[in-house]
């Protein structure tokens, strides 16, 4: 894999990412246009993800977000006569109402997909910039990432997770082409790609791309006397620090003194010596740094929450779900071919030389995995959303630097894979399972109803449906006694399950995150068949065919956020 010959950009290359861009933009404006329409009634809007359009609340003052892009949106919308009335602002039921409309929501779909395929396009980009020798790469990074049905799922919603994750990879591109040119009137300019980058979503990891334009002389002065293996081990014991930080139960168990191994990894005798006070203070200013609210709640999270334990309660089970989850999301967010290839990517980077500058342009990406894979308290599948353009170009680098990349019929295969999982994922959006509630109610007029959390009942025949809390289902369950029947969504009562949030071990009832134990053990009772006074009527499940989102469901439950199982009992009075 030559790095350093040029490569021309003739008529076809930009054909080929016009090609690119039509071919992601497809799947994701055709869902954004089409999912939560006519579900109730001709003409009717039903909000699919309830997370929807938060930095459209967010900039009219009506919710605690990053209002970026929702200021974007709403720009649009006011040109197209659309816009809030001036006086909602502020008043946050009115915002929600007008950032969870249908004028609103598809406003914001729509620039969530154009993003979301841009994205596929500036992908492309940078791996022509990168590997100019072999744009095989960038076409095949490009189209693995048009047909992840996990990018797709994102770039149909009206949520910033695309956005956000364009403005990472236009900084980067833009940070690449400046270290490449040597250019320091693009580095001058380069903050105001920084901004979005970070702003989208509180990203503070991009700032980590200037890592690329350190002098040469500050790295060997810095790493002096430590070989390239010694500063990995240092660079992972440093986000390790973190880790026992941000642990809930390190803290509580007090354990601080093993802070102190650190120091075992620094080659004392061999390093500078006005290095020895750096390297002493890094554990010390580590922790002065978690002490911070700011950073504490980034990286252990609260104890409590509002709907009962706070992220910081997992303790020592955070390690183990959190690398967990990440070859999880990669595999659901690539396909399994493409996840087996990333190491053969990452040696083939490792065996050249010449543009470790351009690639050092990653290193905010690499600080987020490691963040992601040690400290991060809230792992929610969409906050890996930015690793996945990164996967899949070292998948890419993997296959065609691979003796498999002369196969056709592996080729075949391997783009036939992803594309399979895109429509098995994304599928679960259109077969919601809560399409199937408007026959039942139908069938059920007048019935007393008692739902959870994200049933989203059809508006027109919900008039005797109230929100349930689990409460209501204790003791003689006199309150659940109401109602004739209890539906839950999966999106709420998985809190007492194997998740993404809880990881896989789930014995411990305290360290469940987003519910309590005596909640916990209703949902078990009730999916389990041992509620005195419910009894199962129907159950209207997610259906998946791809091994990777059956393995997932066998694992952790539907892999979909806000698309889950809803299960309908009677109640037994």
């Amino acid at each position: 894999m030559n790095l350093g010959e040029p490569f021309i950009w003739r008529g076809r290359t930009w054909l080929l990412l016009i090609g690119l861009f039509v071919l992601a933009l497809s799947p994701r404006l055709y869902s954004a246009l089409n999912l939560g329409w006519n579900w109730d009634f001709p003409g009717s809007f039903t909000l699919i993800n309830f997370d929807e359009a938060g930095s459209c609340r967010a900039a009219l003052d009506g919710f605690d977000y990053s209002g970026f892009i929702g200021k974007q949106t709403i720009a649009i919308a006011d040109l197209l006569g659309v816009g809030p009335s001036a006086d909602i602002s502020g008043n946050s039921t009115l915002v929600k109402a007008y950032c969870h409309s249908p004028e609103h929501i598809v406003i914001a779909r729509v620039v969530s997909a154009v993003v979301g395929a841009l994205t596929v396009v500036v992908l492309g980009v940078i791996a022509l910039m990168l590997i100019p020798s072999r744009p095989a790469v960038a076409w095949t990074a490009g189209l693995l990432l048009a047909l992840s049905g996990f990018h797709i799922s994102y770039s149909q919603s009206a949520t910033v997770d695309a956005s956000s994750t364009f403005f990472i990879y236009l900084f980067l591109a833009f940070m690449i082409a400046a270290v490449h040119r040597q250019s320091r009137g693009m580095l001058f300019c380069s903050p105001l790609l920084l901004a979005p980058a970070i702003w989208t979503k509180y990203w503070v990891f991009a700032l980590g791309a200037y890592a690329a334009i350190v002098p040469l002389q500050m790295w060997r002065y810095a790493t002096s006397g430590m070989t390239r293996g010694r500063v990995a081990l240092v660079i992972l014991a440093t986000a390790m620090l973190f880790a026992l930080l941000g642990n809930s139960g390190f803290r509580d168990g007090g354990y601080y003194p093993l802070l102190a191994l650190y120091y075992l990894l620094i080659p004392w005798g061999r390093i500078r010596r006005p290095m020895i006070a750096f390297w002493l203070s890094v554990p010390v200013l580590a922790y002065l740094l978690c002490e911070i609210p700011v950073v504490s709640s980034y990286t252990m999270g609260g104890m409590e929450g509002g709907f009962g334990a706070g992220y910081g309660a997992i303790s020592w089970n955070k390690w183990l779900r959190n690398l967990l989850n990440l070859p999880l999301a990669v595999m659901l967010g690539l396909g399994l071919p493409a996840l087996l290839f990333i190491p053969a990517g990452l040696r083939a980077i490792g065996r050249e030389s010449g543009k470790e500058r351009a690639w050092l342009c990653f290193t905010p990406l690499l600080l987020f995995f490691l963040f992601m894979a040690l400290v991060a308290p809230v792992t929610y599948y969409r906050h890996y959303l930015p690793l996945i353009p990164l996967a899949a170009l070292l998948a890419a680098i993997g296959l065609v630097t691979s003796r498999w990349y002369t196969r056709r019929w592996f080729l075949v295969l391997f783009f036939l894979w992803p594309g399979l999982l895109a429509v098995d994922m994304v599928r679960d959006y259109h077969q919601d399972p809560r399409r199937e509630l408007l026959p039942w109610y139908e069938e059920h007029p007048g019935a007393r109803v008692f739902m959870s959390y994200y049933v989203s009942p059809p508006k027109r025949l919900a008039g005797n449906s109230r929100l349930f809390r689990p409460e209501y289902a204790f003791g003689d369950a006199a309150l659940l006694k109401q109602a004739d029947f209890l539906i839950l969504s999966e999106n709420w009562y998985d809190t007492a399950f194997a998740n993404e949030l809880n990881g896989p071990v789930v014995s411990i009832p305290e360290r469940l995150v987003k519910t309590k134990p005596e909640y916990a053990a209703f949902y078990r009772a009730a999916l389990a068949g041992r509620h005195p006074h419910l009894k199962l009527e129907r159950a209207i499940e997610v259906r998946n065919f791809m091994p990777e989102l059956l393995f997932h469901r066998w694992f952790y439950g539907t892999f979909q956020l806000f698309v889950g199982d809803i299960m309908i009992f009677r109640v037994v009075k």
